[in-house]
């Protein structure tokens, strides 16, 4: 698993038009730490009996997730309104978390400050 975290932390950094290894050291990612939680998600107080969690945001780096059969799984789109996903049954989804937005909003201020100081 470690291999295919670095192999997307180099992908992401190339894509966003930053140098390779730039999230992979950014990150420490082969320090050999490796925080990995699982959930399986209870009834929601809030919504009157169904399953799952209230709204929140997702920690680290890579989130992976393996859905059941029920799905459930919800985006917040850019407009407030929320999305039903489609996870095919036994396939992993992998998305970004926080960890990597708040990593990137302190390169981009970063160049904006350098920017400004030209």
């Amino acid at each position: 698993m470690r291999r295919v975290v670095i192999g997307l932390a180099r992908a992401v950094s190339k894509n966003l038009g930053f140098e390779e290894h730039l999230l992979e050291k950014a990150l420490e990612l082969k320090s050999g730490f490796d925080v990995m939680a699982m959930n399986l998600y209870p009834p929601n107080v809030k919504s009157k009996g169904f399953v799952g969690l209230p709204e929140h945001t997702d920690p680290g780096f890579i989130i992976t997730l393996v859905q059941d059969v029920n799905g459930g799984l919800q985006i917040l789109s850019h407009k407030g309104n929320w999305i039903n996903t489609y996870i095919p049954y036994r396939a992993i989804l992998i998305q970004l978390g926080d960890q990597l937005e708040v990593l990137l909003f302190k390169l981009l201020l970063l160049i904006t400050l350098f920017l400004l100081t030209i």
